[in-house]
């Protein structure tokens, strides 16, 4: 059934790994019959559209761009000064230089212009961290014929994506590997291992992919 969301010969989804790989990778596994992702949280719009003609130049097959849509913390110049106050004896004695510190985080939610950038490039699958984006930014991924896809830690979450437009949920359990994608409540002990997600996520009318690693 996930075959038919993701139009790929193997049902796997390799996983998106910000700061550690690049389109290489993600044409890699596409043309190995998965669907290869880009993680595309933290590259600024120029290597986001350089990683897109990459990708376009070197694979036909259908990929996976990975977003997050979680709400940045607003916080002073203040606030950041008193951190670095106390973490001063940590960059010390490992040699940073916290002056070259920005104030933005380093992982941006997705928004318009991101969605602006992306669409003359027609992603077969746009997915997510913490949720989903705005009911706007959903239909227009779906409109150029899209598939959307997030993670789940609860059933209370996957519940929600499907109400909210996901065409399938990814079940990630307390074991699998990565950030925990918790959007509904960070109460860490309502998190089962993916095998009971799984499980519980059989009442879905969408398909469930198991986030193993």
């Amino acid at each position: 059934m996930i075959n038919s969301v993701l139009n790929t010969e193997l049902a796997i989804i390799q996983a998106p790994m910000a700061g550690v790989q690049n389109a290489k990778l993600t044409v890699a596994v596409c043309e190995a019959g998965g669907l290869g992702s880009l993680p595309c949280a933290m590259l600024s719009a120029e290597q986001l559209a350089s990683e897109l003609d990459y990708i376009s130049q070197h694979t036909d097959k259908p990929y996976n761009l990975n977003f997050f849509c979680h709400q940045t913390p607003d916080y002073t110049l203040a606030q950041q000064t008193a951190w670095h106050n106390v973490l001063e004896p940590y960059f010390d004695e490992f040699a940073v230089d916290a002056s070259q510190f920005t104030r933005n985080a380093s992982r941006q939610p997705i928004n318009q212009q991101v969605i602006d950038l992306i669409a003359p490039y027609k992603p077969a699958v746009v997915s997510f961290h913490f949720g989903l984006p705005s009911k706007e930014i959903v239909s227009q991924i779906k409109a150029w014929g899209g598939a959307v896809l997030s993670s789940a830690t609860t059933l209370d979450e996957a519940r929600w994506l499907q109400a909210n437009g996901a065409d399938a949920v990814i079940a990630q359990g307390i074991e699998a590997g990565g950030h925990r994608g918790h959007f509904l409540s960070m109460d860490l002990s309502l998190q089962p291992t993916t095998a009971q997600l799984v499980r519980e996520c059989v009442e879905l009318e969408i398909p469930v992919i198991a986030q193993t690693v």
